[in-house]
């Protein structure tokens, strides 16, 4: 299975042999991303005069860092990517939400989402998101 690279700066993607093991891999880190997640949304809902606002704040930080190591290391055992790889995947990633995305993407990959299928999804997911926006 092919998994493009681009996103966090690979100009090649990548071959994968999709197996039992990178499947349960992918369904652990899918529920450490969906973690991170519900921590940064109970944290938007959370007021700075909130009793609990800073254990709020402190957990959210453990969680990203938390995510940024397993993140890397979960695509270093997938990629078999050696140290330079490695740096350079380190120095392409601009921040969290970028990096929750790609795994999101190479878990939907493993799971056997073509490309074709997850950029349909999100597009589908963006729009329902700009009608639900109060913001807009």
């Amino acid at each position: 299975m092919h998994i493009n690279g681009k996103q966090v700066g690979f100009n090649k993607g990548f071959n994968i042999k999709p197996t039992v093991k990178t499947y349960t891999k992918a369904n652990k880190m899918l529920v450490e991303v969906l973690k991170m997640s519900a921590a940064a949304n109970r944290l938007d809902a959370i007021k700075p005069d909130n009793p609990n606002y800073t254990k709020f704040v402190i957990e959210s930080i453990e969680n990203e860092d938390k995510l940024l190591e397993d993140g890397i290391k979960f695509l270093t055992e997938l990629f078999k990517l050696n140290e330079k790889q490695i740096e350079h995947l380190e120095e392409s990633i601009p921040n969290t939400d970028t990096l929750a995305n790609y795994l999101s993407y190479v878990i939907r990959r493993i799971k056997g989402q073509s490309d074709k299928q997850i950029e349909l999804d999100d597009k589908k997911e963006a729009a329902s998101q700009k009608v639900k926006d109060p913001k807009e």
